[in-house]
């Protein structure tokens, strides 16, 4: 990031790490890092947002963690930050190197879990497919045996009118 890190800008921000919160997830469904902004308006306030927004996405997915500091906290932040001997901007590049690492690493866990499902549903949907095959089989084989019980009905049906005209015919005077 450029020196526009301690400028006005509302934009600029890097992860920390929490544990015992839920995931968040933005509207994009990726997980939602928990970020600390390090603009002059809320330096040090924590929010979670978007994990593309620096690729420009549309999301605009955006929550606050933290109420607004009071104006002694922000002055005394800013302070600390303005009173440091290397240029806020390095500070700032190191710990986004540690945010799109865990980003990184938050999306591939994501994308394996995805995965994961996506071949769950894949083996279903296959035992599924297999089972309506089965199913269709089946019932050719229900259709063929009631196709064979009708005919040998309609054969003993003759059969009978056969014998009784037969019985008819030897009963005449």
């Amino acid at each position: 990031m450029e020196s526009r890190i301690l400028s006005g800008s509302l934009n600029s921000s890097h992860r920390s790490d929490g544990e015992g919160e839920r995931e968040r997830f933005c509207y994009c469904g990726l997980p939602s890092p928990r970020r600390t902004s390090w603009t002059r308006i809320n330096p040090g306030r924590r929010f979670y947002g978007c994990a593309r927004y620096r690729e420009g996405s549309k999301c605009k997915y955006f929550k606050w963690i933290d109420a607004k500091f009071s104006d002694r906290a922000t002055e005394v932040i800013l302070d600390l930050l303005d009173g440091r001997h290397q240029p806020p901007s390095t500070f700032v590049d190191d710990l986004d190197d540690v945010d799109s690492k865990q980003v990184e690493a938050s999306s591939a866990n994501y994308l394996k879990n995805e995965v994961s499902k996506q071949a769950e549903v894949s083996s279903v949907n296959y035992l599924l497919k297999n089972e309506v095959s089965r199913m269709k089989i089946e019932r050719k084989c229900h259709q063929m045996f009631i196709i064979v019980l009708f005919c040998y009905i309609a054969y003993l049906m003759i059969k009978c009118k056969a014998l009784e005209d037969k019985k008819k015919f030897l009963q005449l005077p």
